[in-house]
C-alpha cells in the first residue's frame, strides 16, 4: 500500500510527482490509500491527472487507453477505472475537486452537457509543450499553497487558483474540440437535473416516476424531454445505468448474488434474476462466469 492522494477538505486533493494514477478515490476520507491490484474502481470525484514522464496503460470505462508524457486524463464521478500496466519512471501530477466545488467556481458554460458528454467518451487529451508547462505550473502553485494553510486568504487563493486552472483547461479543450453553446432551455435543464440524478443516486431507482416526481413533470413529459435532447427514452437511460452496475459488482467484485441484489435494491433474488436474464440474455451467476472466462482468456 502506497499513500496516494491528500484530501484538503471534502472537495479537493492534490498529489504531485506520484508514481501511479489514482484508482480509489472517495469524498468520505482525508487520506487516500491505494492497493496495487487490477480491480477496478470506481471514482466518485473529479479526478485530473497530468503524466509528466514515463507510460501506464489504463481501462477507463471499458477502452483501454495509454498515456504519455503531455497527455491530460480527466475523470468524472461514477468513472470506472483499471490499471493494467506502467513504466518505472511514470509520473504523475494529480488533482481531485468534488462536483459542487467545480459548479460554484466556474460559469455554467465551462460545465455544460456538451462538454461533460465529450469527456465520458474521450477522457484523454494530449497537450502540447507549453500547454503542458502551464499546466505542471498549476500544480507548483497550488501544492505551495497548500503547504501554508495560516497563509492571509489561504482558502480563497486555492478557490482562484483552481478557477483559473478550469479556465484554461476549457480553453485548451475547445482549441481541440467544437461545442455547441450551451442551450438553458427548460427542456434542456430538465434533461441535465435527470442527467445529475441518475450519476449521483445509488441504488439507483428504476422507475421513470421516481425521477419524474423529483424534477415536478410527468413521467412520459420526462421521457420526451430525454429523447428530444439525446435519442434515448428516460428508462432506457435508467436501465443503461443500472445494468452498468449490476456488470461491476458480478465482474469486478467477490459478492454473492444476494449481496449485489441487496445493494442495488432488488426486491427478491428471483426479481433480480429476471432483470438480468433480460438486459444480459443469461442469469447473474451464468454471465458472472462467462465475462470471468472471457476476461482471462
Amino acid at each position: 500500500m502506497m499513500k496516494d492522494i491528500f484530501l484538503v477538505c471534502k472537495d479537493f486533493g492534490i498529489s504531485k510527482n506520484h508514481t501511479t494514477l489514482p484508482n480509489s478515490i472517495h469524498e468520505d476520507d482525508r487520506n487516500f490509500i491505494e492497493k496495487e491490484d487490477e480491480k477496478a474502481k470506481k471514482i466518485d470525484l473529479i479526478v485530473i491527472s497530468v503524466v509528466v514522464r514515463g507510460e501506464c496503460v489504463c481501462v477507463i470505462n471499458d477502452e483501454e487507453y495509454t498515456l504519455r508524457s503531455h497527455d491530460m486524463l480527466m475523470l468524472l464521478p461514477e468513472t470506472v477505472i483499471k490499471k493494467r500496466e506502467r513504466s518505472d519512471d511514470l509520473t504523475v501530477n494529480c488533482i481531485c475537486v468534488s462536483k459542487e466545488m467545480i459548479s460554484n467556481i466556474v460559469s455554467m458554460s465551462l460545465y455544460n452537457w456538451d462538454v461533460l458528454t465529450y469527456l465520458m467518451s474521450y477522457p484523454k487529451l494530449t497537450m502540447n509543450t507549453e500547454e503542458m508547462r502551464r499546466f505542471n505550473l498549476y500544480y507548483e502553485l497550488l501544492d505551495s499553497k497548500l503547504s501554508d494553510e495560516s497563509a492571509a486568504c489561504y482558502k480563497e487563493s486555492v478557490q482562484m487558483l483552481m478557477k483559473s486552472f478550469m479556465y484554461d483547461f476549457h480553453s485548451v479543450l475547445t482549441k481541440y474540440v467544437k461545442f455547441e453553446q450551451p442551450d438553458f432551455s427548460q427542456g434542456r435543464n430538465l434533461f441535465k437535473s435527470f442527467m445529475d440524478i441518475l450519476a449521483t443516486t445509488y441504488p439507483r431507482p428504476r422507475s421513470v416516476s421516481y425521477y419524474a416526481d423529483l424534477l415536478n413533470v410527468t413521467p412520459k413529459y420526462l421521457s420526451a424531454v430525454c429523447k428530444q435532447n439525446c435519442g434515448r427514452t428516460a428508462s432506457s437511460m435508467i436501465h443503461k445505468a443500472v445494468t452498468k452496475d449490476i456488470h461491476e459488482l458480478l465482474v469486478e467484485t467477490t459478492k454473492s448474488i444476494k449481496e449485489i441484489m441487496v445493494e442495488l435494491d432488488f426486491p427478491s433474488l428471483s426479481f433480480f434474476g429476471k432483470y438480468v436474464k433480460k438486459h444480459f440474455g443469461m442469469g447473474p451467476k451464468e454471465y458472472r462466469v462467462n465475462s470471468t472466462l472471457k476476461a482471462s482468456s
